[in-house]
């Protein structure tokens, strides 16, 4: 079996995590690998366009935004429908969260050469780069913006903290991040139905559950299920909006007054005023509003 590998190898901090036991896993059993190492952004998406011509499978090993990336080059490429995986060394992981978690490297292995097909969804982001340009990207787990937008530019760019778990990072940026938020307003369309206009901390076009470093942000979403969860939690106090971000764990924000909950096929956002609505995709950093957000129904097959 030809497996072509996606690797970020700075990913979660410069840890390898469980990809060197694999690797050698992969290598008692004579598999052939073809292993493409990233190094900048947009690296994984072209590379797994290539592999994907040529492999029988192609492997994601990285964050969150190495996994989005590689499965849009998949979707890409002349072969849409190779079998995608993942091996997860990434800072929050947030992905695998949605999946049961195998630790053991020979079981990793026999999962990603001879599991069964599962078709999942993934999500296709139009946005401005904040350069006047127009990005296409896919992703995999989460899109979101506001406050969110700018936490993940803080964790990417930061250089302390690097030695502690992805949830303490997360979290760390996340209150100092809340704390200098100035909210934007927006106005939110769900499949051609205008449901929100006003200042909002965070809104969240949610694939799978969780994002942030294990924020239960969207208790019901469904990788497979064809639809997005929508989360908008609007502006508040700073002292509500950090209360609120620690009930996101456990799943209790959804009980919120300040919380609204809806499922959607297309998401389209507009920026009201000059303050803009910087985006997240799958822990990167794409652009800002004006966005829309389609998912694309059983677009992925994922061998997990």
């Amino acid at each position: 079996m030809k497996i072509g590998i996606v690797l970020n190898a700075a990913s979660g901090r410069g840890k390898a995590g469980l990809w060197p036991a694999v690797r050698r896993a992969f290598a008692a059993r004579g598999d052939e690998l073809d292993i493409r190492e990233t190094t900048g952004s947009g690296d994984a998406e072209r590379l797994g366009k290539a592999l994907a011509g040529g492999a029988d499978v192609v492997v994601a090993v990285g964050g969150d935004g190495t996994i989005g990336e590689t499965l849009g080059g998949v979707l890409k490429s002349a072969r849409p429908e190779t079998p995608f995986s993942f091996i997860a060394t990434g800072t929050g992981c947030d992905f695998a969260r949605n999946f049961q978690a195998l630790r053991d490297p020979e079981h990793v292995v026999e999962q990603l050469t001879s599991a069964g097909i599962r078709r999942i969804d993934a999500g296709l982001l139009t946005c401005d780069d904040g350069d006047g340009d127009t990005v296409r990207r896919h992703f995999a787990n989460i899109a979101s913006f506001g406050v969110s937008g700018r936490i993940v530019r803080a964790v990417n760019a930061a250089r302390k903290g690097r030695s502690l778990p992805g949830s303490l990072v997360f979290f760390w940026h996340s209150v100092t991040q809340v704390l200098r938020y100035q909210p934007c307003e927006i106005r939110l369309r769900l499949d051609g139905e205008d449901v929100f206009e006003g200042a909002i901390t965070t809104v969240v076009v949610a694939n799978g559950a969780w994002f942030g470093g294990g924020m239960k942000v969207a208790p019901r979403a469904d990788v497979a299920d064809g639809v997005f969860d929508v989360v908008i939690i609007r502006a508040a106090s700073r002292l509500k909006v950090l209360t609120l971000m620690n009930s996101i764990y456990s799943g209790a924000h959804v009980r919120n007054p300040l919380v609204s909950m809806h499922r959607a096929r297309l998401v389209e956002a507009w920026p009201i005023g000059k303050s803009p609505a910087l985006i997240d995709s799958d822990g990167e950093a794409p652009g800002q509003l004006p966005a829309s957000f389609e998912v694309l129904p059983g677009a992925v097959s994922l061998r997990l």
